[in-house]
């Protein structure tokens, strides 16, 4: 993070605005921690956004591919089911016949 505040001049408007010069000073450096500790600057809030589209765009990739595999099962399945029921048709014509 490279956000930074200037401190003195902070105090300096305190001061201006008839705050105590130590409380004014107290103020912004205890601002100071605040900020440096808490506030997301323009290249952090970039960097995560990169971050969580790089992994939604792998996630997506993975749930392609995990949709293709699942589509071919199903159409095996769907061959499968289909050659059992002509089979177990053409069973019953040779019985019934």
């Amino acid at each position: 993070m490279c956000l930074t505040i200037d401190t003195l001049e902070y105090a300096k408007k305190l001061e201006a605005a008839g705050v105590d010069r130590k409380v004014a000073e107290v103020h912004a450096s205890l601002l100071r921690d605040l900020v440096e500790g808490e506030v997301a600057t323009k290249r952090d809030v970039d960097d995560a956004a990169h971050r969580l589209e790089t992994q939604l765009g792998t996630r997506i990739h993975k749930l392609e591919v995990d949709f293709e595999k699942l589509n071919a099962r199903v159409q095996l399945l769907t061959w499968m089911v289909g050659f059992n029921l002509a089979a177990t048709m053409a069973v019953l014509w040779k019985l019934l016949r």
